[in-house]
């Protein structure tokens, strides 16, 4: 079901979140927690299980990160017997995804919480809170009503001043 903007309803995702989507153990629940404690709303969706090629565009026209990572890390992560015809076959459902995203992170060597700042820093960059100085808690609160689109307004513009 697509978000219902203007009437009156809060949509059950914000109209501003981040939809994610990558193979098996590239990282996409763990970046999911991070970012949700980060304030930034996000969605994560099996693309890589799904024969539907466009299924992430469901959850509406949100932007993209492709999260990536090689067959010999997913296999090192998950530890399973997988072979890596099966890695190339969600490397394939992907295929759309790689076209349309707006970020695509390589998770190999990345811990999750580096991934999660390299999605951060992006996101801030796109919401233009990177030019405020921002602490962990008026941070979060500045991208959740960021991503709800407040009046148009910049939302931290209240409450903290922009860095010169």
């Amino acid at each position: 079901m697509r978000d219902r903007v203007g009437d009156g309803l809060t949509p059950a995702f914000p109209t501003n979140g981040i939809v994610v989507v990558g193979v098996c153990a590239s990282g996409k629940t763990t970046l999911f927690r991070e970012l949700q404690g980060l304030g930034i709303p996000v969605r994560a969706v099996a693309q890589e299980h799904s024969l539907v090629p466009g299924l992430f565009r469901r959850q509406g026209s949100h932007p993209l990160v492709l999260l990536t990572a090689d067959w010999e890390t997913v296999h090192r992560r998950r530890r399973l017997a997988w072979e890596p015809a099966f890695y190339r076959t969600e490397w394939m459902r992907l295929e759309e995804a790689r076209k349309e995203a707006d970020l695509v992170v390589q998770t190999d060597y990345l811990t999750p919480r580096q991934v999660a700042e390299v999605v951060r820093r992006w996101w801030d960059g796109r919401m233009g809170l990177d030019t405020c100085a921002l602490d962990c808690s008026t941070g979060v609160q500045a991208r959740r009503r960021a991503a709800q689109g407040l009046d148009g307004q910049q939302p931290w513009a209240d409450s903290h001043p922009q860095s010169e």
